[in-house]
């Protein structure tokens, strides 16, 4: 009988993500147990045809791991199975977060941003790790086109370390009702200068189909649903670029990530600050909200005119409605300011074709 084993036997500093296997040739595996020195047992399972065993857990770090088994040759001898190996104890491990909590529901734009501590080095590894699946509304397994992208490392809290951070995004917006499940199986897994420290996953729901539709030739707001107008708002947008384009609302599909019923705003720039900004929806990290503006509301100058410094005003009233009705990950379509949202955005995952944001992928 000849057999092999992945890791090979006897290796030493093993990653606890690789898979672990043994294959047996001109015989067929009648058991295997593998056992850590601290005790604990790995489990796996034997393949249809008796020639492997996979491990279906991760072992530990800085475990010495010993296997034995036994598998019958062809000629109906039987066997023993043995090896051993050891993992990597690594010198630091990193964590890793998801930014949507467990039992939320999101808007049907909402991507999966997995923001690690430091830097990874080593993002194929790191990727392969990450997996999503999703069923419908009627608990049936559903398939969703889709692509991680790597965003720039970038000194995220402002105390000097950079971080890495990815995203998921579907092809297409989710559709409404589905249940996303996110494995991260990060674990053991290299990342090339450290080590992934947990494993994570995430259960959320896609909310109904709504979208927000912000017309700014019109000075409307739209709140659509199953491409139906529910609301049509009166708004004032960002002065026009030919006017001053820092003051200008930025074109693209933005996302709301963020909502305060009041938010002090401060732009010494242009001469203001301690503006109180009631029912605040964060719709941009450049800091563009959607609230309530009622001195313009009380000019006369919504759904006329746009004057703003780049948020949406809205009358008091408007923006209570329009608050409460909207939640994170619902897509805001600004349309044809002639200012394009850029990458300094935090969410600008559809600001860009899906053939272009899959070449952000690591693999």
């Amino acid at each position: 009988m000849r057999m092999t084993m992945s890791p090979p036997a006897g290796a030493a500093d093993v990653a606890p993500a690789d898979a672990i296997m043994v294959t047996v040739f001109n015989a067929e595996i009648d058991e295997v147990t593998l056992t850590g020195a601290d005790g604990s047992i790995i489990p796996g399972t034997i393949a249809a045809d008796k020639h492997t065993w996979t491990a279906t857990d991760r072992p530990k770090y800085g475990v010495r791991y010993t296997l034995t088994g036994t598998a019958t040759s062809a000629d109906g001898v039987r066997q023993p199975i043995a090896g051993a190996f050891t993992t990597v104890q690594p010198k630091e491990t990193m964590r890793a977060a998801i930014q949507i909590p467990n039992g939320h529901t999101v808007g049907i734009a909402a991507p999966i941003v997995v923001t690690f501590a430091g830097q990874v080095a080593n993002r194929p590894a790191a990727e392969r790790n990450l997996h999503v699946t999703a069923i419908d509304a009627k608990g049936k397994p559903v398939h969703i086109e889709g692509s991680w992208g790597w965003m720039q490392d970038e000194d995220i809290q402002g105390n000097g370390t950079k971080q890495s951070r990815v995203h998921f995004r579907p092809k297409d917006y989710w559709p409404a009702g589905t249940k996303v499940h996110l494995e991260a199986n990060l674990y053991g897994v290299n990342y090339g200068r450290n080590w992934g420290r947990d494993d994570i996953s995430r259960d959320f729901t896609i909310g109904p189909a709504l979208k927000v539709v912000a017309n700014v030739s019109s000075h409307r707001l739209l709140v659509v649903e199953d491409d139906k107008v529910i609301k049509n708002f009166p708004v004032s947008y960002g002065v026009p670029k030919s006017v001053d384009d820092g003051r200008t609302t930025v074109s693209g599909i933005h996302v709301i990530t963020e909502k305060l019923d009041l938010k002090v705003m401060c732009n010494p720039k242009y001469g203001y600050c301690g503006f109180k900004a009631y029912w605040a929806v964060r719709m941009n990290n450049n800091g563009e909200f959607i609230h309530a503006n009622q001195e313009v509301a009380d000019k006369g100058l919504l759904g006329k005119e746009n004057v703003s410094h780049g948020c949406v005003n809205m009358s008091l009233k408007d923006a209570e409605a329009f608050y409460n009705m909207v939640y994170y990950g619902v897509p805001v379509d600004v349309e044809d300011t002639g200012v394009p949202m850029t990458q300094a955005d935090y969410i600008w995952d559809w600001a860009v074709p899906y053939s272009q944001w899959e070449t952000f992928s690591a693999l």
